[in-house]
């Protein structure tokens, strides 16, 4: 039986998707490669087949997610993109993407584990969240260095503030973190636009 010619690459993906999946919602150490698979509905071998290793594995799920969610605020003028950059930390700090482990931000489920891992992992994630910097930096005030030290604030103020919040047992408090790390955020941007 003969495949499509990107058969390949769209196995691979669907595998990256599904797995990734479990690896944000278990971890790194949280669940081994037959873990990985089975969330894939694949072979061990197919995963070791695409990937090579575990954390090979682990190196594209960065490589393919980092910042993938700020891809909203690409081509946007500086004034519309700080409108619609504030938009979106209303959801990113909101409820629904505190309690979506799975379908929420890598950064979040993943900066640990990342930070345990190999040089060539942590590069990509340096280069991937640079990236991501890169694409804020338009929507601060400022001259250049100044709108690259607030980007870079807002990216660890929410990664941190959600980190924080799902690690917290009460509700109101976990709220009370995201709400806040809002409102700094908005004053880092410029104000609030929304």
């Amino acid at each position: 039986m003969r495949y499509a010619k990107d058969h390949k690459e769209q196995a691979r993906a669907s595998i990256l998707a599904a797995a990734g999946r479990r690896l944000k919602e278990k971890g790194f150490h949280g669940v081994g490669v037959d873990g990985l698979a089975s969330a894939a509905g694949v072979t061990s071998g197919a995963i070791y087949s695409h990937f090579g290793s575990k954390e090979a594995f682990l190196e594209e799920v960065i490589r393919a997610q980092v910042g993938v969610e700020f891809g909203v605020l690409d081509g946007l003028e500086a004034v519309e993109r700080r409108r619609a950059l504030v938009e979106f930390l209303h959801d990113y700090l909101g409820d629904e993407h505190c309690e979506a482990v799975a379908d929420g931000c890598v950064m979040l489920a993943l900066t640990a584990d990342v930070a345990r891992a190999g040089e060539s992992v942590r590069g990509v994630y340096q280069l991937r969240i640079s990236r991501l910097v890169a694409l804020l930096i338009p929507a601060m005030p400022g001259d250049v260095e100044e709108q690259k030290r607030r980007a870079w604030a807002v990216v660890a103020a929410i990664v941190g503030a959600v980190g924080i919040a799902r690690a917290l047992p009460d509700e109101a408090h976990s709220r009370a973190v995201r709400e806040a790390t809002l409102r700094s955020v908005e004053m880092i941007i410029g104000g609030a636009l929304v």
